[in-house]
């Protein structure tokens, strides 16, 4: 026959509510784990469209009326459209007069909104701004 002090010493449920107490905590770094990848892959996008908008940019010849950024925004935008994201601010600019070795700078800005704002709700607002510039010499 079992007593009633048998019965407490058995360990029936015991890995349950281990279960129950780490998974919280378990959840918790996954879900950051992937926002933390997914903002780094998101500021890689960035960086690449910085750079490329910068050296199409220095390649592409001045015309008579003054630096155009037009081409360079293009090209920008394409980059972040192939990561489906858009930027906040994007900007392409030559030092004046932009001619052989001035600098051209290119600054791009990614608004970063996180997938999972009820486990992560300090990043749910505003969000987190992804900023980069490259800056190359004009050819």
């Amino acid at each position: 026959m079992n007593s009633s002090r048998d019965r407490f010493r058995r360990p029936r449920g015991t890995s349950t509510l281990e279960l129950i107490l780490v998974l919280p905590t378990l959840l918790f770094m996954m879900f950051a784990i992937v926002e933390l990848s997914r903002m780094w892959l998101d500021l890689n996008v960035v960086t690449q469209a910085a750079r490329e908008g910068a050296r199409v940019a220095v390649v592409t010849p001045v015309p008579s009326a003054g630096f155009d950024s037009g081409p360079a925004l293009a090209r920008i935008s394409a980059v972040l459209a192939g990561a489906n994201l858009t930027s906040t601010s994007a900007s392409v600019t030559c030092a004046a007069p932009c001619a052989q070795n001035s600098q051209v700078t290119a600054t791009v800005t990614v608004n970063f909104q996180t997938l999972f704002p009820v486990f992560l709700p300090w990043w749910s607002g505003a969000g987190v701004n992804l900023t980069d510039t490259a800056v190359m010499r004009y050819e």
